[in-house]
């Protein structure tokens, strides 16, 4: 059995942010072609074709979570972090979670392979999940305790269909990376559907008292500087919970999670600094934390009713 590295540094090809490394002719034909999205997430095709039996030797450096679709052939995977290989066969799709920078290998025979992967940061799968935390609690914990995981499926129907719209994109330039960045969440929203039905929420039991008593110090913690709260996971370690016990905790002390406190805290503050009339709209959004003033405008008249500027209006009149 011959064997492949596929460490090699990706070549630019004419498509703006999209790289191809290729399999050298002396195993085969074919390769993976990478998009970079703006929002970091990655989008991996790779389709090739061995001469004869082959293991491809790799690494998962930056990204630790992801999506696999397997279209065509089968091959047998092998992260550093399992014991013993797995399997993965053409009508599968699946989601993993390993730690990062993992060596990994695969054995492929010489038939046809053709899968689609999504690549994304742990924190990018947090924020996504951002107010729904008890629905996918299994999965927030996971990424915790940064253990491997790998979670096989059917590929649905529907998934396929976006599968089949992604490959066959019929845009070119700006239009083609929007249209496939959609497209890619589009599968992550489905896939995150799959795993994580509605109704199948972790609701847990009512929150004891010195749970309580950690999501008000946390609450506390979270507001003390609007303009530079600390972040989220420092906060769950400071007052002894794990991230997902933290959103838990937060939302049935609150009714909110952490973001949607600190957003309306936020907006609150704003909203009393504009009262006041001691500053403008730009200077109480950079004081309560927002740099973006079209999305602090936005989030303030989605709270309150009224724009920013129509307050401060009013108030001067």
């Amino acid at each position: 059995m011959k064997t492949v590295s596929l460490e090699v540094p990706p070549r630019p090809t004419a498509i703006p942010h999209q790289f191809r490394v290729d399999i050298p002719p002396s195993f085969g034909q074919g390769g993976i072609d990478i998009i970079s999205f703006p929002s970091g997430i990655q989008l991996l095709q790779a389709d090739w074709q061995f001469q004869q039996a082959t293991l491809c030797q790799s690494s998962l450096k930056e990204y630790s979570v992801g999506f696999s679709f397997c279209l065509h052939g089968r091959f047998d995977y092998h992260p550093a972090c399992f014991d013993r290989p797995f399997a993965v066969k053409a009508g599968e799709s699946g989601f993993f979670s390993f730690p990062k920078e993992i060596d990994c290998q695969e054995t492929a025979d010489g038939g046809r392979m053709f899968r689609v992967v999504v690549l994304l940061k742990s924190e990018q799968l947090f924020q996504l999940m951002n107010g729904d935390e008890d629905r996918f609690c299994p999965l927030l914990k996971s990424l915790e305790k940064s253990s491997s995981t790998r979670i096989a499926q059917s590929t649905t129907p529907l998934i396929k269909s976006v599968l089949h719209q992604l490959l066959h994109c019929p845009y070119c330039g700006t239009t083609r990376q929007i249209y496939l960045e959609g497209k890619t969440m589009e599968l992550i929203a489905h896939m995150l559907e799959q795993l994580c039905p509605r109704g199948g929420c972790c609701h847990g039991c009512p929150v004891k008292s010195s749970d309580a008593d950690r999501a008000h110090h946390a609450a506390h913690m979270l507001i003390r500087d609007l303009n530079n709260p600390p972040d989220i996971i420092k906060i769950a370690k400071s007052v002894g919970l794990s991230r997902t016990k933290l959103f838990r905790c937060f939302r049935q002390t609150f009714g909110l999670s952490p973001f949607e406190y600190l957003r309306n805290r936020r907006l609150q503050m704003a909203m009393h600094l504009l009262q006041d009339g001691e500053v403008n709209v730009t200077e109480a959004a950079l004081l309560v934390g927002y740099t973006n003033l079209s999305y602090f405008a936005k989030a303030f008249k989605l709270m309150f009713g009224i724009a920013p500027s129509e307050l401060r209006k009013s108030i001067q009149a």
